[in-house]
This record gives structure tokens, sequence and C-alpha cells, in this order.
């Protein structure tokens, strides 16, 4: 234990140093200066500490809004996505005309999507918060040098998901359970047309399901198999099946290269 003291001296007398930086209570450029040296260190747990005692004594300088976005900043960086996403929040809301507001509103998304699961059969909360984040803030700053990145990233987001609900659809048709799988397969196919070979695959499980689900139908009128689309007779199921396939064909047509 003795021949740790030299090291736990040394790094106390850091400590105490940095700790007898008093705020001049009458001096909030001087004050700012201090709290932020930690920041600028990149010592982001005792930059939160100090930004936050500089917002507590000088709440009205304006300093005092740099310091809610460098804290936010250091949540970032620390990887504390939730505290981040809710600091930058916080500030785009108390301070939605701030030069820095695009950036604060893309960082909103950006700590969502940290913390948003890439596989796809796992749930996608966090990247749907992402994508309505930028989408708000391309909608407002569609001229922000972080638009673009925005705009990257949601394609990405878009996509990923799109096969989270491609996953879904699969799994419900893998089990038989044909009504989830048409309710499912139909909004893949109507909400994510960008993808066309997802849309395909969308529209053959929902034929698929239609069609059992008219069997089902026919032969128990009231069975809860058929819960998404018990509004639906069996006649409008297999009319929507037909409907459906011919889509289907169409889309093939157009797809087909020249010969």
């Amino acid at each position: 234990m003795l021949r740790f003291l030299p090291i736990i001296l040394f790094y106390a007398s850091i400590f105490w140093g940095c700790s007898e930086k008093e705020l001049d209570p009458n001096d909030p450029v001087k004050s700012f200066a201090i709290v932020k040296e930690p920041y600028d260190d990149e010592n982001f747990e005792h930059a939160i500490t100090r930004l936050g005692e500089f917002k507590s004594r000088f709440p009205y300088s304006r300093y005092a809004t740099e310091a809610e976005l460098l804290i936010a900043n250091s949540h970032f960086e620390l990887d504390q996505f939730p505290e981040a996403a809710v600091s930058y929040e916080q500030f785009v809301k108390l301070h939605p005309k701030h030069p820095k507001v695009d950036f604060a509103m893309y960082r909103i998304g950006e700590s969502y999507w940290e913390d948003a699961p890439e596989a796809i059969d796992r749930d996608q909360e966090y990247t749907l918060k992402a994508l309505d984040s930028w989408k708000e803030m391309v909608a407002k700053h569609p001229k922000s040098s972080y638009a673009q990145k925005a705009k990257k990233l949601m394609g990405e987001g878009h996509r990923r998901m799109a096969e989270s609900v491609s996953f879904i659809v699969k799994f419900y048709c893998k089990q038989d359970i044909y009504h989830a799988c048409a309710y499912r397969a139909l909004q893949l196919a109507e909400d994510y047309k960008d993808f066309p070979d997802l849309r395909v695959l969308a529209l053959e499980k929902a034929v698929i399901s239609l069609k059992e689900v008219a069997k089902q139908k026919k032969l128990e009128p009231s069975s809860d198999k058929n819960l998404f689309l018990k509004n639906m007779s069996e006649s409008e199921l297999k009319s929507r099946a037909e409907n459906l396939q011919k889509l289907l064909l169409e889309l093939d047509r157009k797809t087909q290269k020249p010969t």
C-alpha cells in the first residue's frame, strides 16, 4: 500500500489544485474560463460538475447557455447517451433561436442513434426517435451543415426500420399467424416503397397470408386467428390478395430487362 502513496498524493494534489480555483462571484467571464478548463482537458466527468456549478452561480450570464451545451457535449463524450439526449432537448427547448440549435438538434438524434441496436430483431424505439429528431432538424434547418449528415443517417435508419418490419413479417408467417403477417406485410409494402426488394417480399407474404386468412374466415368466421383483419369478409380478403398479385406481376414486368 505504501508504494502507491506517492501516486495517490500526486493525483490528490492535482485534484485539490483544481478545486482550489474558486469562482469569482463578480466576474462570470473569469469564472467560466475556470470551469471550462476540465472540458478543454477532456476531463468530462469533472467538467459536468464544474459547469453545473457555474450555471447555479451565474444563471443569467450569457455563458450559462454555453455551459448547458458543454454539459450536454460532456455526457455525449462519456457515452452517456440518455443523459445527453435529455440535455440537448432541454437546450433546444430553452434556446430555440441559439446559433448552435441545429447542432443540438442533430445531437439529439445522434444520441438516440448511438443507443439504438443495429440488430433488426430487437426493438427499434431509439432508431425511430433518432429519425424523428433528424426529420425535425432538417425541416427547421434545411441549410444547416448538419442537415446532410442527418439525411445520410436517416437513410440508414429508414432501411433498418424496414428490415425490422420485414423480420417481423417473416416471423409471423413462419409461425402461421397469418392475420398478423398480412397486417405487417401490408404496412411494409406501403410505408417502405423506397426499398423494392423488401416491398416485393412484403407483397408476396401479403398475398399468401390474405389467402390463408380467407380460408380461416370461411371455416371459423369469429375466430381470433383473424384479429387484425376481422372487419374484412372472405370475398374482400380474396379480392385484396388478387389485386396484390396483379401488382406483383406489374412490378416484375417493370424490373425485367429488355432482351
